[in-house]
């Protein structure tokens, strides 16, 4: 169950929320399905402190076949923002058994990132794949919080659908995310709030988060 399954799960769904004004803290909890097979919940608790937000995002995941778990994935981020940047960030992630660990501080005008040890400096000014702000999702490059790389993004409007959100029906905003070889469909309110995310796993199934 690894290859793209793995990558539209890991790719930003690590919460950066930095374009966002909040007075106190908030959490957003979504269930996360296989088709329609619940496999577990990724929840971001977001806390604004000034000019600054931490984030904490904790996933996990498990893939059952017949009485088996055929795959199982853990991932914890802590995040600290500033004016739209990453400026720290400590991730660590079990892959079914692979560790992945990504730690990087802005430093200067770069970022600089060590992925499981290896050192990489980016640009200053990065921001991983923060659904929640369609306005960082425009930007042409994006970072994979697993692997640290920063990969090519494209984000385009699509109209409008009707979902379900807190047990009620809404008109939501409809966006498509192309970066690499992903193709994720993200849901909004009229408000801006993220509520709702779909992609294929290139295995002819679907993963899909839904809002809690």
């Amino acid at each position: 169950m690894r290859s793209r399954l793995i990558d539209l799960i890991l790719f930003g769904l690590v919460v950066t929320m930095s374009g966002a004004a909040s007075a106190s803290a908030e959490t957003l909890r979504f269930k996360v399905y296989l088709d329609d097979d619940p496999i577990g919940e990724h929840s971001f608790q977001v806390s604004p402190r000034g000019q600054e937000e931490q984030v904490l995002s904790r996933a996990r995941f498990d893939v059952e076949v017949l009485i088996f778990t055929a795959y199982r994935y853990r991932h914890e981020s802590r995040e600290l923002w500033r004016d739209g940047c990453l400026e720290r960030i400590q991730a660590s992630t079990d892959d079914n058994g692979t560790d992945f660990a990504v730690d990087g501080r802005r430093v200067g005008g770069a970022l600089a990132v060590e992925i499981n040890g290896q050192p990489e400096r980016l640009p200053a000014c990065v921001s991983t794949f923060a659904y929640w702000d369609r306005d960082l999702l425009e930007r042409p490059r994006l970072l994979n919080p697993q692997t640290g790389e920063l990969v090519k993004a494209r984000l385009e409007p699509e109209g409008k659908d009707r979902r379900v959100y807190r047990g009620r029906e809404v008109q939501a905003d409809r966006y498509r995310l192309k970066a690499d070889e992903l193709d994720i469909t993200l849901w909004y309110t009229s408000n801006g709030d993220w509520i709702g995310l779909e992609s294929d796993t290139g295995k002819g199934r679907t993963l899909r988060y839904e809002r809690l």
